[in-house]
Order: structure tokens, then sequence, then C-alpha cells
């Protein structure tokens, strides 16, 4: 799926008293100067031209879509009937990248598109949160499309020879056994420090771990404080290690990309996972593990451990 047209869709009612078509296309403007992206919205159509074919043309060029969710945008029946149908196909069928985001209150998850992870959380548009919010989830965005797109671009050019990809598969099978055994072993660690604040704090509530090793960091006794550092330790030995290996050999190697697909979703998951440890996990001492998953809408990939493993055994 050659190309770098970004098809924005929305609704003309949804954007105004806010202008989020305008605020969007602001942080997309310098990828458009860097001829990352050609964007286009319906406002390209030139006055006298039909523009149902314009639109029809745009769609079928598009590799990635973002979609301006609101009432009026699940309320029109032109991107109901013809718009979002031809996206969802092309999702499907070509690979297209699709970014719904949620400008405003509307019913997403009972509409046509609620099978599919919207960008933010349909429970807090765009429209509910202060500025500097909005502007940290248009800025979120824009970086999403430009890492995508140039991953897009890098895949359409000629594959590297088989051994360098099969260096680059030892390289991350190797960092996924390291990380896998070093996680295991910070969950036993995890349990047992855990299970011992519990008693002798008497903890009944039920949070995630993040959030209870956040809570009661400032409870901890010396031991205690001794087993969080050897949890945090893991974190900031073995997993950021190795996760930065991962990541840099997917980095430099997109030939991979078309022997396991599902390396974008690894790629995308790691990202999240040290863009979360060098903006927050490395600034607050009350951490001592870092997660990201379903809740961040970038799941580590189940069983991509083995996928590799598959490849290099019959490679």
């Amino acid at each position: 799926m050659a190309g770098n047209k970004l098809f924005i869709s929305y609704g003309h009612e949804d954007i105004k008293s806010v202008n989020w078509l305008e605020r969007l296309k602001l942080y997309l403007a310098p990828l458009r100067r860097q001829n990352v992206v050609e964007i286009w919205d319906d406002s390209r159509i030139i006055t006298g031209k039909e523009w149902r074919p314009e639109i029809i043309k745009a769609l079928s060029e598009a590799v990635a879509a973002i979609l301006l969710v609101g009432p009026d945008f699940l309320a029109s029946e032109f991107i109901l009937r013809e718009e979002l149908p031809f996206l969802l196909d092309s999702v499907k069928q070509k690979g297209l990248r699709l970014y719904p985001l949620v400008v405003g209150y509307c019913n997403y998850t009972g509409s046509e598109l609620g099978s599919y992870q919207s960008f933010n959380d349909p429970n807090q548009p765009l429209e509910a949160l202060p500025e500097a919010e909005q502007n940290r989830w248009l800025n979120e965005i824009s970086r999403r499309v430009d890492e995508d797109l140039r991953l897009i671009h890098e895949m359409a050019v000629p594959p590297r020879n088989q051994e360098t990809t099969a260096q680059a598969m030892r390289i991350i099978n190797e960092n996924l056994d390291n990380t896998w055994t070093a996680f295991k072993a910070q969950i036993r660690r995890r349990n047992e420090l855990v299970e011992i604040l519990r008693k002798r704090l008497g903890v009944k509530e039920n949070l995630e771990y993040e959030n209870f090793f956040f809570r009661y960091y400032s409870q901890l006794n010396d031991l205690e404080t001794f087993q969080f550092q050897q949890i945090r330790a893991i974190t900031e030995g073995a997993l950021y290690k190795g996760n930065q290996q991962i990541l840099n050999t997917l980095d430099k190697n997109p030939q991979i990309f078309t022997e396991i697909p599902r390396f974008l979703d690894l790629q995308q998951h790691l990202v999240f996972w040290l863009n979360k440890y060098e903006t927050i996990f490395v600034k607050r001492p009350e951490m001592c593990l870092l997660y990201t998953g379903v809740e961040d809408g970038v799941p580590f990939p189940h069983n991509i451990g083995d996928e590799v493993k598959h490849w290099i055994k019959t490679h």
C-alpha cells in the first residue's frame, strides 16, 4: 500500500463551536512540510467540481484516515453509507491505518465504529477536556501518524538480504526470551511484596499493581524498600534494555515486518512502553513496575515469541 495520503473525515456541525479540523491540521503541518503526509479533507474540493467523485478518489488513495467523531459524524448519512464502509473495508483489505478521535459526546460504542479501538477515551471526548489536554491528544495523534506512515514508506523499500533478516530475528528472539525471563522473576517478587504489605498494613482495597505501590510507597519499611528497589532494578535493567534493543532492531530492519506482520503491534507496544519509561518512570521513585497494554490500546502481541521461534526454525 504505497502513498502518503491522509484522509480526514468529520461532521460539519461537530466543528462549528471548535474547529477541530484546523487545530488538527496545525499539528500535522510539520509532517506535511516534510512530505511524510498529504492531508486530504473536503475543503480541498474546488468550487464547481463534482464533490462525490473527488471524495471517492481521495478514499481510494488514502493509506491512513483520521475520523473526528462527534454526534454529527455519527448522524451523517453520507459518512455512514459512503465514507465509513469504504474506510473499514480498506482497513481489512489494504491495511489502512485508522484513527478514530472522539471530539464530542456521542454514542461511539453503540455505533458502527464500536468494535474499533478509539484513539482516545469516548467517555472523555476532546470537548470535555482542558485546552492543554486537547492539545496533548492532537499532538499524540499526529505523532502516531508520523510513526506509522514512515513505517509504511520504509516497508516499501526493497527487502534486504536473508542473512540480515535472520540476524534481526535472532536478536529479537534473544531479547524476547530475556525480557520474558526477567518479567516472570519480577512478577514473583511483586507478588511477594504485595502480600507482605497487605498483611502488615491491613490493606483491603484491590488496586492495580502500579497504583498499589504508588499509594503505599511512603509506608515501606527498610526491608520492604530493599525488595521494592530489587523490583525496580528489573524494570531499569533487563526490561528497559531488552525492550530498547528489540525496538532498535525493528526500526533498523523494516523488511522483517513482511515476514511477521504482527511485529507492527509489537513495535507500537514498545514505543508506548519506552515513552512511559522515559517521561514518567525515571522521574518517579514511587514506581517499580511499568505496564502498558489493553487499557492503552497497545497490548503486547500474544505468542509473538512463538512466531519468531517458528520463523527461525523454518528459515
